[in-house]
């Protein structure tokens, strides 16, 4: 699929939708960790209660202040940072200096009530990291004492300083705070500290899930049903050529969600469509798509034997 194809039709380019796709597959990826799994089966266990306002009570489990769940943080972490990055592209602050600006971004201009919301989720985000922690901690650590001025800060301090990264600027304050948790005042400091942390990282989620649900998922679904509902005008009008390009616009993205059941309809309408423009071949292609989804795979004791079937067809 070109650049050309999207901005014939709906004036959203590949780069945008591509940036809104990767969006929504890093946010599967949260949803498959062990650490986010945990909050969302366990909604009421809690142990350490924070409030953030204008964002609604955590809960945090004792079971997540041990030290031995760090690798079920730590695959967590390592996804969830990206969003916070300056240069990835499905980055908050990516998306929104370069597509959701106010007044002049593209997809503000195409998607406004989007792009509000968009802004609007950002910045409560923005003010609840900049803001100064809700517990003031103090930490001694060699001759230095070490504490935070704002939850990003924290967050930082946690990723970077050891967790997912050695950064030379945070790693000392990393230590201060996670080094000997059950020592001395830090046996009582540690599990605040720790399930303050955790409490910024379910709000991060918390708001990025949001804007997956009333944004991203928003726009790539209004991108599909508009190259869908153009591609059956333009076979009404006769002009096929630019109707097959239309449904391959929805075919690409609909595989990148993985939506089956819409590239279903989809695979239908091109495989429809290549029959109506006398290309057999194409439309064997589809239909072969179509039988492939319709059927998924299931590994079973056979599954080696179907593999090599499925290879040599």
């Amino acid at each position: 699929m070109s650049n050309k194809n999207f901005e014939d039709s709906i004036k959203v380019s590949k780069e945008q939708i591509d940036s809104l796709i990767l969006y929504q597959r890093k946010i599967d990826e949260i949803k498959r960790t062990k650490f986010y799994n945990f909050y969302k089966q366990n909604p009421i266990t809690t142990s350490i209660r924070f409030k953030f306002d204008p964002i609604p009570l955590m809960d945090i489990d004792h079971s997540e202040l041990n030290d031995e769940n760090d690798e079920f943080l730590r695959s967590f972490v390592a996804v969830i940072r990206l969003f916070t990055l300056d240069t990835d592209r499905f980055s908050l602050r990516y998306l929104g200096e370069n597509f959701f600006k106010e007044e002049d971004g593209p997809l503000y201009i195409l998607f406004p009530d989007e792009a509000k919301q968009f802004n609007e989720l950002r910045k409560v985000l923005n003010d609840h990291l900049n803001s100064k922690p809700q517990i003031k901690i103090n930490r001694v650590f060699g001759e230095n004492s070490y504490s935070f001025e704002s939850n990003w800060e924290m967050f930082q301090s946690f990723a970077y300083g050891g967790l997912i990264h050695s950064n030379w600027d945070k790693i000392k304050k990393y230590y201060a705070f996670n080094l000997r948790p059950k020592e001395g005042k830090n046996a009582i400091i540690y599990p605040l500290y720790r399930g303050y942390i955790i409490g910024i990282l379910l709000n991060i989620t918390r708001f990025i899930d949001l804007i997956l649900e009333r944004v991203i998922s928003v726009i790539i679904r209004k991108t599909i049903d508009s190259n869908i509902e153009l591609a059956e005008r333009l076979i009404k009008e006769k002009d096929l050529k630019e109707a097959w390009k239309r449904l391959e616009n929805a075919r690409y993205i609909l595989d990148h969600i993985e939506d089956n059941k819409g590239r279903l309809v989809v695979y239908k309408k091109l495989a429809d469509l290549s029959r109506l423009m006398n290309n057999q071949e194409r439309a064997k292609t589809y239909k072969k798509c179509i039988q492939r989804y319709k059927e998924p795979l299931n590994f079973t004791p056979n599954t080696p034997y179907l593999l090599k079937k499925a290879l040599r067809q």
